[in-house]
This record gives structure tokens, C-alpha cells and sequence, in this order.
């Protein structure tokens, strides 16, 4: 299976094998990401947007929600290009646009740093959490870039540094307390906090040729489950912590004690309406010459 992934996308083939093999884990919990997540995608679509007849390319666009979101604010009139590596979650999506017969929508299954799409062909790229993945960022946006018209934009959220973001930082502490760190990986490697310097995104931006270059920092909330128990029990099945008990594959004793101090770090986020985390993001924009 890693052949295949090296030959269909040789520059980012681990990040192929994991999304294809580990995505089945975003599709479970599609439901609970896309509630956690729905304020940040709101968000950014604001920030791009969107009118109606416009033609734009979801990067990174996983089980489909902001393809469903872009879908309906640019209408029939409008197009939408849903890329994705991985095949489990792109599945999904398509599944779901086909539910709601959403006819300007096509999926394409492929490395979106080295896919040649069609030339100055779009308007606008957006990406919630979707461009962190690729190992040479400059090249990606470079090619990215080529599908918009002159004057096309691009805007994107990413999270910001890791403790700036309990909802990472928390379960991997817990793990780390008992598992000991994962394996180091090289600064800035291909990650979900990849790009959480904002002098990191600017350089990678101007590189490819990206002009009038905004990020702002926000923080805000994720709403989680109703209770930490809950919120803890999601973050042993989603998330960084995920990666390092897979790869320390702990017995049960050891993951139960981990499972009990998530549940205790989250405590602290609990309140009459539930587990709300709070996040920092980086909002990002930018326009083609």
C-alpha cells in the first residue's frame, strides 16, 4: 500500500499513507468535528466572502463540510472543486453532496501540491485546516495559485502554536506524562500546527507569489461534548494524542490512567452548557497579482 501511495503522490506519500489509512477515523467522527468546528468555518467563509456564481476550490476539503457551506453561497451558478488525499473522507463528502443533488460540486482525489489544475480557472481558494500538510508549503501555494484567475483570492484558517490550543496541547501532556514524547519530528514538518507561525505563512506566501498578504490571530471557542469525560473519551480518538498512543500502543491500565487525567484537564473547561475549549487560529488572506 505504500507503493501505491509513493507512485500516485510522491511528494507527500506520508501524508497520503496516513490520511488514507487513519481517515476512517475522521469519518467516524465526522459529526462531532464538523460541531466542534462549525463556528471556525463560519467564520472564515465570511471573511472570504462568497457571492454567488463564483468558482472555488475547497483545499484540504476532508468529509465535506465547508464544500456543502461553499456550495450553497455560490449557488448552482457558482462551481466548486473539493480536493482532497484522502480517499475514506472524500467518500464521505461525496456522499453527502449527493444527498443534497448539489450539481456544481466535483471531487478530486489528489496531492494538491503537485496536481496540475486547469490554469487561472478559479476564484477564490479557501481551506479550513487543510494546507498544513505539505512538505514543500512554497511549491503547494505556488501551484495552488495557478488556478486562480489574475486577481483570485485565497483565504484559509490554521491553528496557531500548540500552547496557545488546549484542545490539543491538554491530551498530549496527559500522554506524554506516561508514553514520553513522540518521536521528534523537524521544525515546522508537515503537521496540523505546521503553519502556526505567522512569519512562517508570510514567507511561504510571498514565496509562491501571493501579494496583499493579511493574517489575524483570533481566539475564540470550540464547543465540545456536554461533559470532560466525554470531550477526553473524543480526544483519545481524534487529535495528536491519537498518533502517540498508536504508536506506544499502551495496555489498558496505562491508557485508562491516561484517559483519567485528560478527563480531569478538561474539568477545567466545563460549564453549564458544556466543554468549551479555547482556541487560537490564524486567519489568513491573500490575492493573486
Amino acid at each position: 500500500m505504500s507503493g501505491e501511495f509513493a507512485e500516485r503522490f510522491p511528494a507527500n506519500a506520508d501524508q497520503a499513507g496516513y490520511w488514507n489509512l487513519r481517515g476512517e477515523q475522521w469519518v467516524t467522527h465526522q459529526a462531532a468535528l464538523d460541531a466542534r468546528l462549525a463556528p471556525v468555518a463560519e467564520e472564515l467563509l465570511t471573511r472570504a466572502g462568497l457571492r454567488r456564481g463564483q468558482r472555488v476550490i475547497d483545499v484540504g476539503c476532508g468529509t465535506g463540510a465547508t464544500t456543502l457551506a461553499i456550495a450553497e453561497q455560490v449557488g448552482p451558478e457558482g462551481a466548486v472543486l473539493a480536493v482532497d488525499i484522502s480517499a475514506p473522507m472524500l467518500a464521505l463528502a461525496r456522499r453527502r453532496v449527493a444527498e443534497r443533488s448539489l450539481d456544481h460540486v466535483r471531487f478530486l482525489n489528489a496531492d494538491a501540491q503537485s496536481h496540475g489544475f486547469e490554469p487561472a480557472s478559479h476564484d477564490l481558494l479557501l481551506s479550513r485546516f487543510g494546507v498544513m500538510f505539505f512538505g514543500d508549503p512554497v511549491a503547494a501555494f505556488a501551484n495552488l495559485m495557478s488556478a486562480l484567475r489574475p486577481g483570485g483570492r485565497l483565504a484559509l484558517v490554521c491553528w496557531a502554536p500548540l500552547d496557545d490550543n488546549p484542545w490539543f496541547k491538554e491530551p498530549l501532556a496527559a500522554g506524554i506524562r506516561r508514553l514520553g514524547p513522540p518521536e521528534p519530528q523537524p521544525p515546522r514538518a508537515p503537521g496540523p500546527l505546521a503553519l502556526a507561525e505567522t512569519g512562517y505563512i508570510d514567507e511561504i506566501l510571498s514565496g509562491a507569489g501571493f501579494v496583499e498578504r493579511r493574517i489575524e490571530t483570533v481566539t475564540t471557542q470550540l464547543a465540545g461534548a456536554a461533559t470532560a469525560e466525554e470531550e477526553a473519551a473524543f480526544a483519545c480518538q481524534v487529535g495528536p494524542l491519537t498518533r502517540l498512543l498508536q504508536a506506544s500502543e499502551p495496555d489498558p491500565a496505562t491508557r485508562q490512567s491516561i484517559l483519567d487525567e485528560v478527563t480531569e484537564r478538561f474539568r477545567r473547561y466545563q460549564g453549564g452548557t458544556g466543554v468549551r475549549i479555547p482556541a487560537t487560529l490564524h486567519y489568513v488572506s491573500a490575492r493573486r497579482p
